[in-house]
């Protein structure tokens, strides 16, 4: 049995899998409802958030994006879950999603959604938004809901895409 050479430091971080990371945001108004986006190139409505960018961390995208697709500026609360997306057909690498919580504005908070990028907003119950997120968010949602009462940030195993 031979064994196989040493890989350089290059080899073997170019041979180490990549992942898809991304942020979102659980914003609430007074009235407990949560805050969806809807993009015309996606079936199921989302959380503001989208893709971290190179030198960023979760939190940072998690508020960045929030004003980029709502207005609202706000700064991230505490993480509320995980979800990790097995590759798939639709995606061929893993997806790493984190979800804040971004607390309660006041009922009627304004919301500018960005025209050619997200088609419209909505203010949703629990149960209105486990329905509207689709199967990979609302995942998301009901791992986030219950960290919110526990304080523990929940990890969620998924190989449903939510990219």
């Amino acid at each position: 049995m031979s064994a196989e050479p040493l890989k350089s430091r290059e080899e073997w971080l170019a041979s180490l899998p990549r992942i898809y990371a991304a942020a979102g945001c659980v914003l609430r108004d007074e009235s407990g409802r949560i805050l969806i986006v809807k993009a015309g190139y996606r079936e199921h409505w989302q959380f503001p958030g989208g893709t971290i960018d190179l030198g960023e961390g979760p939190a940072e995208c998690a508020a960045r994006e929030l004003e980029e697709e709502t207005g609202i500026v706000r700064s991230a609360g505490d993480l509320l879950a995980i979800s990790w997306t097995h590759a798939s057909g639709e995606l061929d690498h893993p997806a790493e999603h984190f979800l804040f919580d971004f607390g309660t504005v006041p009922d009627g908070t304004p919301v500018t959604v960005p025209v050619g990028e997200l088609d419209d907003h909505c203010w949703a119950t629990d149960q209105e938004a486990l329905e509207l997120l689709g199967p990979a968010r609302s995942l998301r949602l009901r791992a986030a809901m219950e960290a919110a009462v526990d304080g523990r940030v929940r990890i969620v195993t998924t190989h449903v895409s939510g990219f």
